[in-house]
Order: C-alpha cells, then sequence, then structure tokens
C-alpha cells in the first residue's frame, strides 16, 4: 500500500517561547495527512460525512530531537494490518533526510448518531490491508494511585470537531500546560503516549490530575467521576 507524504515548513505562531515546535501541533500535521490518505485509499467517503467518523483510542509518539521554527518537515503516513473495528495507522516524522520521530496510533470507526463503535461494512466501506504492516500496539496507561487533582478545564465551542467532541489535538495541549514553564527551558517531550478511553463533550468540566517522577509527567482527566484519558510525557534534556 502507498505511503501518503505532506511537507511542512515550522512557522512562528507553532511554536513557543523558545522557538521549538509546540508538540499538540504535530497531531494536528498527523490529523490532517490521516484524513487526505484515508480519502484516497478508501477508508473514508464523501457519503460517511455526518454519519460515520474514525475516532483514536491509543497513540504514542517518539521523538529523538526537537522541531525548530524554519524546519523543514516530511510527514508520512501509512495503515497496517486491521481487524474488524481496529485500524492501526503509522506517522513518521523526517528532517534533513534523517528520521527523528515515528507514532503509533489505533483508531475505531464510530457511527455518530449511535455514538457506538461500528464496522466498515455497515457504513458501506471495503478497504484495502496492508497485512505485512504489523507493529508493537501504542502504550497501554493506567491511572495512578498516588495523582493529585491540580487543575479543571471546562470544555469550549471551540475546542469540539466535526464528530462532536474534544478534539484528539486539544488532549496534548491541556496536558502540557499542566507541566512547569521551566521544566521546557532545556528539555523536550521525547516521549509522548495518550489513550482516549471516553469522548469527552462540550461544556463538560474535566478534573485535572498529575503523577510526577523525575523527567515523566503523568495527566489524567476524569470527568463526573469517570476517566476519560490519560497522558504520558517523558521530558528529555537537549541543547540546539
Amino acid at each position: 500500500m502507498k505511503m501518503y507524504t505532506l511537507h511542512y515548513t515550522i512557522q512562528n505562531d507553532q511554536c513557543d517561547y523558545t522557538g521549538r515546535l509546540r508538540d499538540e501541533n504535530i497531531f494536528v500535521y498527523f490529523s490532517r495527512i490521516a484524513t487526505v490518505d484515508g480519502s484516497l485509499s478508501g477508508f473514508y467517503k464523501e457519503s460517511m460525512k455526518g454519519k460515520y467518523g474514525y475516532v483514536v483510542s491509543k497513540q504514542s509518539l517518539i521523538l529523538t530531537e526537537p522541531i525548530y521554527e524554519d524546519d523543514e518537515i516530511t510527514l508520512t503516513t501509512e495503515i497496517g494490518h486491521y481487524s474488524n473495528v481496529i485500524f492501526p495507522r503509522f506517522y513518521y516524522i523526517e528532517k534533513e533526510g534523517r528520521r527523528i520521530g515515528e507514532c503509533r496510533s489505533i483508531w475505531t470507526l464510530i457511527d455518530l448518531k449511535r455514538r457506538r463503535i461500528t464496522s466498515p461494512k455497515r457504513a458501506g466501506l471495503t478497504l484495502p490491508d496492508n497485512p505485512d504492516l504489523v507493529k508493537e500496539d501504542p502504550e497501554t496507561l493506567f491511572t495512578q494511585d498516588d495523582r493529585q487533582l491540580v487543575s479543571t478545564y471546562t470544555v469550549p465551542y471551540s475546542d469540539i470537531d466535526t464528530n462532536r467532541h474534544l478534539n484528539n489535538t486539544h488532549y496534548l495541549r491541556i496536558a502540557s500546560n499542566l507541566i512547569p514553564v521551566e521544566a521546557y527551558e532545556n528539555h523536550f517531550m521525547d516521549s509522548i503516549s495518550i489513550n482516549y478511553k471516553k469522548e469527552i463533550l462540550a461544556h463538560q468540566t474535566i478534573e485535572l490530575y498529575l503523577t510526577h517522577s523525575d523527567d515523566t509527567y503523568i495527566i489524567e482527566g476524569d470527568v463526573e467521576g469517570e476517566n476519560c484519558f490519560i497522558v504520558k510525557i517523558h521530558m528529555k534534556e537537549y541543547t540546539k
């Protein structure tokens, strides 16, 4: 199966005060390239609009170095071998001809009216397979016993996507804001894992919990007493 590729030049408004690309934007790029690739490869049809949509359940990203303003990067994506309702998608990041990042993700297809997982057949899809592409699943995360409630966040209109819930790219933004600013001075996120356990809707208030050990931060989000997501971030020291 052919891999789809996009090229980006990192702009100033996509970066933080250190000049590094804000990591949530990487997942925005992933979302864009997956949308285009899905249409080209037959995983999405215009007839699905408003009826069916793909949602991500887990993602794990590894970066060997940070990405800076004016860097030119190349993103590539491909679909792995899938089961009836589980669709692995992989992303690769290159800079100056070197692979500096790889992300493993798991997606499912949902019926937007019933808010339930459904099969491609029910959505009228006949999908190509990539049986030789099998990789390790994204990391599975668990609730921490020693977590501490540190903040709350009420989901605004601008965070909601076409699937009518909190867009997957916003979870990392919410989580990264709980890490002290000082941690970003000479460190970057070299490992990010996100488990999306239950969808979060507009105007719901998220209780945010933090567990911190050395350079690892685990952020959990609960709504009405139920755990909805877990984000695990590892920070690595880096000097440009």
